[in-house]
């Protein structure tokens, strides 16, 4: 039996309004045997930070050749190219704006193409503000039915990344800063397990600043502290994050993306 093609989507779009609908239609239309799933379509409008996040996140635990179909397009309608994609086996469809950009750093990438070819693309009358429904649920269609992507355009030179300053490893110190807050108010840092348990030999060594506030040490679960109290500890992803036991970090700790997060050795 030949395998259901597999598709994702990834939108801001929200599910209140009729456009994750009117794409899956296009899609479903051009290929009857799809399954589609919605992988998120809560992404803070034009937020597309948080969708690369989501998608770096939720992507690699799909199996090999799914299509995942990003929609967080901010500048719709623009010369701003669409790219087709393979990384680890697994295909994406994106505007080319940075939002590829985890999924670049934790996937090999083995094929790539401008999606240019207009035996491919809708005719000139596609909506210069749903290129979801008019030009990525086509494609996405094509690509579902079998097509390769390197006929739908040129490999380009390169394609855009989000500028994110990394995390900065000193002696007995790292400073990041968050780079996601999820539906709970927790802060998710860029600052992997990985690069804390190389700096400090006893993880029970350093505290954890949060925009300034000492929120302690390392805990192993939300539950460790009392109800109310701040924590940071080590999140299913792999990542340093500050959270509230039953609370919200981010209305507590006054706290959002981009704010400071400094792990220092206790003195």
């Amino acid at each position: 039996m030949a395998k259901q093609p597999l598709a994702t989507l990834l939108t801001d779009f929200g599910t209140r309004d009729p456009y994750v609908a009117a794409m899956k239609g296009v899609i479903l239309g051009m290929c009857h045997s799809a399954r589609i799933v919605d992988l998120c379509h809560h992404v803070p409008p034009q937020d597309v930070l948080a969708a690369a996040f989501i998608l770096a996140q939720a992507a690699p635990y799909y199996p090999t050749g799914t299509l995942h179909v990003v929609v967080v397009d901010p500048t719709v309608g623009t010369d701003r190219r669409i790219l087709a994609a393979r990384f680890g086996g697994q295909n994406f469809l994106f505007p080319d704006n940075g939002v590829i950009t985890f999924i670049s750093r934790r996937m090999p990438l083995e094929a790539l193409a401008v999606v240019s070819n207009t035996k491919y693309l809708p005719a000139a009358t596609a909506s210069m503000t749903f290129h979801g429904r008019d030009v990525f649920a086509p494609v996405a269609g094509h690509i579902l039915n079998g097509l390769q992507l390197t006929r739908l355009g040129p490999q380009p030179k390169s394609y855009e990344m989000l500028d994110l300053p990394e995390p900065q490893e000193q002696e007995a110190e790292i400073v990041g800063q968050v780079i996601y807050v999820d539906r709970f108010g927790n802060l998710v840092s860029n600052i992997p397990a990985s690069m804390i348990e190389r700096t400090f030999e006893n993880l029970a060594s350093p505290s954890v600043l949060c925009a300034g506030r000492d929120v302690g040490g390392l805990q192993g679960s939300y539950a460790f502290v009392p109800k109310g109290r701040p924590l940071a500890l080590f999140n299913s992803m792999g990542l340093l994050e500050v959270a509230v036991n039953r609370g919200r970090a981010d209305e507590t700790l006054n706290a959002g993306i981009g704010a400071e997060i400094r792990m220092v050795k206790r003195k």
